[in-house]
């Protein structure tokens, strides 16, 4: 069991709470869980979480979506908290709509993501919290509906902002949702990455953990000519950037991906912030990876252009895969970094 992450340990714990009631288990890691508990269904906008459940032997309806599966025979939901506080909301938004007046909702969580506080979020639309388990530097909490929700919608929960595009008559439109990187504008490294972007004319661009798709769009909007991959783990993010790209009337390809898969072929460019968490944990791992890995999905003089915390030690794995790596620019927080493949 120590292999599972630690709100996982929790439930396992006190799995007997949960026995009274067929289960929808929302943002769960592990799907081992599932041996234990009266798992009927899941729920995952992780693909590598949906990954991880399709593979094992349960019988569990699969779901992979920005919102619940519409018709399940659960009687209660077990959400692993998600690092993004505005999310939380829009869960339980979501698991009203799909849960009777009254069925439980339990929330499990690390002690550092926020669980202990998160209650002073909810809604009346569902009740107070009230404290269940505590243990393996996690808490266990339980709500209950107190109004459903059958008229929810998530594109309702989308916000907008404009960011200006020099050489453009408008603005950029970017819209996002919650539980999308930098929720609901732009962050200060995306900025910096944009501020130092060449202006390329034609090519393939894959636009690696793309949020709300800005860095992709912002080069499209330059040159039409360009073709835009999209990919990220989260379909929130994907959803984000499909409407980012209505928005802006241009046209691309979303890729749902935990990391660069074989299949995905080869490119001109390649941009990105990529990410370094996983929840609420420092995760260099997918960082690591996709550096490891980005060079095979290059063609011949193909660019990569990133940018991420200067404390990160990316310059290291980008001049292993590369051979050189070019600091672009920089100051006290974000690095921008080129490399080629020759």
């Amino acid at each position: 069991m120590k292999h599972l992450s630690l709100p996982s340990q929790l439930v396992l714990r006190h799995h007997e709470r949960f026995t009274q009631h067929t289960l929808l288990v929302v943002n769960a890691p592990d799907p081992e869980i599932a041996d234990h508990l009266p798992v009927v269904a899941h729920w995952q906008w992780h693909e590598g979480y949906a990954s991880r459940w399709q593979h094992q032997q349960h019988e569990v309806a699969h779901h992979f979506g920005v919102a619940p599966p519409t018709t399940t025979t659960a009687q209660a939901a077990l959400v692993w908290l998600p690092k993004e506080k505005p999310l939380t909301n829009y869960i339980l938004d979501a698991l009203r709509s799909i849960l009777p007046q009254g069925a439980p909702i339990w929330l499990v969580g690390e002690n550092r993501g926020g669980i202990k506080s998160i209650h002073k979020q909810f809604t009346t639309a569902v009740s107070p919290a009230q404290k269940v388990a505590i243990g393996n530097h996690s808490l266990l909490i339980c709500t209950r509906v107190a109004e459903p929700n059958p008229a929810f919608n998530y594109q309702d929960y989308f916000e907008y902002c404009d960011l200006p595009q020099p050489g453009q008559a408008t603005p950029l439109k970017l819209a996002s949702l919650p539980g999308v990187f930098a929720f609901p504008s732009i962050d200060q490294g995306s900025e910096m990455l944009l501020e130092h972007l060449p202006h390329w004319h034609q090519g393939e661009v894959l636009d690696f953990a793309c949020g709300h798709g800005v860095l992709g769009a912002w080069l499209n909007r330059q040159a039409p000519e360009l073709k835009v991959t999209y990919l990220d783990v989260s379909a929130l993010a994907l959803a984000a950037t499909e409407r980012t790209l209505a928005l802006n009337h241009l046209t691309g390809t979303c890729i749902a991906s935990e990391g660069l898969q074989a299949s995905l072929g080869q490119f001109d460019y390649v941009v990105s912030h990529p990410p370094f968490h996983t929840g609420v944990a420092t995760d260099y791992m997918i960082g690591q990876q996709f550096l490891q890995q980005v060079s095979q999905h290059l063609r011949h003089r193909g660019e990569l252009w990133l940018v991420a915390n200067r404390f990160l030690p990316w310059p290291e794995l980008i001049e292993q895969a590369f051979g050189h790596c070019d600091r672009i620019a920089d100051d006290n927080k974000f690095a921008v970094y080129r490399a080629t493949r020759t």
